[in-house]
């Protein structure tokens, strides 16, 4: 699964730009087989956000920017 770089303002004073590393959800099936019997289950993979980079304009670190992005359920 590849990520792709997304570029998303900065929370705290909307100027900046914050470079952000984004994996979507993946749904995948997982097979058992016990005896004759066999079954599918699908899972769903949570989305994930790595920030790479802090804002540049306010200062605020990459981790600062982070917390509010995830308080703002942005992220």
């Amino acid at each position: 699964m590849a990520g792709q770089y997304e570029v998303l303002p900065c929370p705290f004073c909307e100027k900046g730009q914050i470079t952000c590393l984004y994996f979507p959800s993946v749904i995948s099936v997982k097979r058992t087989t016990v005896g004759s019997n066999r079954s599918n289950t699908p899972r769903k993979s949570s989305e994930a956000w790595i920030i790479q980079s802090g804002c540049s304009v306010c200062g605020k670190s990459a981790d600062e920017v982070e917390k509010e992005l995830k308080r703002k359920e942005i992220i």
